[in-house]
């Protein structure tokens, strides 16, 4: 099976310097359109595999180490030292759906076909 579109756009983000978990491990801060495309080329690609019965290694990992990466560094108090109470509030919500969309990765909920 050749490789999807959506997926070889996913490997370029997830191999650069914008990709979420980088950017808030090395600039210490919440990126929320950084946020933005991460879910926005993860859904695409969920969507374009839904047919096949499979998920693409990078989106498992994503799921699997990424998202948990991700929380346990916004989890950590120190993440909001110097910040605002909405920047707080919008990183919370944030983490929030991430915990949501990977409850819905587990149940097998994002890969229902239509």
């Amino acid at each position: 099976m050749n490789m999807k579109e959506s997926l070889n756009n996913y490997l370029e983000y997830a191999d650069s310097d914008d990709e979420l978990t980088y950017k808030v491990r090395m600039e210490r801060e919440w990126d929320d359109e950084a946020y933005t495309t991460c879910i926005n080329l993860v859904t695409t690609v969920i969507n374009d595999y839904k047919e096949t019965d499979l998920v693409p290694i990078p989106i498992v990992l994503f799921f699997t180490s990424g998202i948990p990466y991700l929380l346990g560094i916004i989890s950590n108090p120190d993440f909001f030292i110097n910040t605002t109470e909405s920047y707080k509030e919008l990183v919370q919500s944030r983490q929030q759906e991430l915990q949501e969309l990977q409850k819905k990765f587990f149940s097998g909920e994002l890969f229902t076909k239509e």
